[in-house]
């Protein structure tokens, strides 16, 4: 297998570790140094996204994160997500990009875009 193809190997495995609900594989996946950038957000620790992730998407009773698009060179990772998290009181969904930076078998960085409307509807402030 290739540096690209095992690259594009962990990016699926995490997607998959999110519809899941699978926290200790999210957690494995990403460098202790990794950093996040959020659309909207801004620049998070990979303690803050992970926080972020287990408190939102984490806690519904039910996640798609279908990929409907996944791109590779070398450590960058391009991923294009359709999400559904089913919640008590609502549906949240969502297209995401993800772009992933990979060494070594996981994620050292992160930038996410999505629609943010549709993502502070979902979760007010």
């Amino acid at each position: 297998m290739t540096d690209t193809e095992a690259n594009k190997a962990v990016a699926r495995r995490y997607m998959q570790a999110v519809e899941d609900g699978d926290l200790a594989t999210i957690e494995a996946l990403q460098h202790p140094d990794c950093t996040w950038w959020i659309l909207g957000y801004g620049d998070m620790s990979r303690a803050d996204f992970i926080a972020s992730v287990t408190g939102g998407l984490l806690s519904a009773r039910h996640r798609k994160a279908e990929v409907v698009g996944l791109t590779a060179e070398g450590d960058r990772v391009a991923v294009e997500v359709r999400g559904e998290m089913v919640f008590p009181d609502r549906v949240y969904r969502n297209e995401y990009h993800n772009l992933l930076i990979v060494r070594d078998g996981q994620i050292v960085s992160g930038r996410e875009y999505m629609d943010t409307r549709a993502a502070a509807e979902a979760f007010p402030a």
